[in-house]
């Protein structure tokens, strides 16, 4: 475990705190962060007040159907925690679409001219024009090119890098690493309290090479970022220039390792889409 416990990690060991069987290590990891995050101290601070209650042998007998309502209560506060959002609020609009998408969701976007290019960068202005945290990845030329769009729909990219509103990940490192740099990224920013996390990859064949092992290492880091964005409240677009992909890519990493596309003015399910063990163990299988 890192040494700095995230608001999940607290949380799914809360009641064993609260119990005292966590070990001494994990103890003081855990009162490391509370000691920071007002968020997680009020959590702890409502389930001991709960536990003590229900522990309470002169406790009054409560009206029928109040427990079953107090954990759907509970349950939607636990989704949402550490999010900002509640369970009543966990769609977003999608700005390349007039519709919303559910957080946690993965989906692809195919452009071939400079329209529907503008369209999938439309994804992040939403989110810029409210709270919502935006992380932008891909090589320097197209990653260039996001910019130059915002800037034409009014927004000012080097003040909203400096005030880190925008997160610029550069496409250099393995699978591995960058999906360990999603993440790290994702955290930080529950941590600073963005409601949403918007992020936007983008994926040409151009004249800069893929990183890692090539074409396999995308299509790794494209099959589990599927589950990681689950996790989080955050939505992943990935761009495909069907310009300059090769076959496998389109077809391995848009359609197989992606739950939602984009078509036409329309999001939809992908019935393309592969699990991620699944897929995985058949990418290996072939190497």
């Amino acid at each position: 475990m890192d040494s700095v416990m995230s608001c999940a990690e607290v949380l799914r060991e809360l009641s064993n705190y609260i119990d005292g069987v966590v070990s001494p290590e994990l103890h003081n990891k855990i009162d490391t962060h509370l000691q920071a995050c007002e968020s997680c101290s009020t959590m702890l601070e409502s389930t001991r007040a709960v536990v003590q209650a229900l522990s309470d042998d002169n406790l009054v007998d409560v009206p029928p159907g109040y427990s079953a309502r107090l954990y759907n209560k509970l349950n939607a506060q636990l989704e949402g925690f550490g999010t900002g959002v509640t369970m009543s609020e966990r769609r977003i609009p999608l700005g390349i679409t007039a519709g919303q998408v559910e957080l946690g969701s993965h989906l692809i976007h195919f452009w071939e001219n400079d329209n529907e290019f503008a369209r999938g960068v439309r994804f992040l202005e939403p989110g810029l024009a409210g709270d919502d945290h935006c992380v932008v990845f891909g090589n320097d030329l197209v990653t260039d090119k996001v910019f130059r769009r915002l800037e034409a729909s009014g927004l000012d990219v080097t003040s909203l890098l400096s005030q880190r509103r925008i997160t610029l990940l550069r496409r250099e490192t393995s699978a591995g690493t960058t999906l360990t740099d999603i993440e790290d990224i994702f955290e930080a920013a529950v941590r600073a309290g963005a409601p949403a996390i918007r992020y936007l990859g983008n994926l040409d064949y151009g004249k800069v090479p893929l990183p890692g092992s090539g074409i396999d290492d995308v299509l790794e880091l494209e099959a589990k970022v599927t589950s990681l964005a689950r996790r989080f409240p955050a939505v992943v677009v990935c761009m495909y220039d069907v310009n300059t992909l090769p076959g496998k890519l389109i077809l391995k990493g848009g359609f197989q390792t992606h739950p939602w596309a984009v078509c036409g003015d329309h999001l939809q399910s992908n019935p393309y889409y592969v699990p991620e063990a699944q897929f995985l163990h058949q990418l290996h299988a072939a190497q």
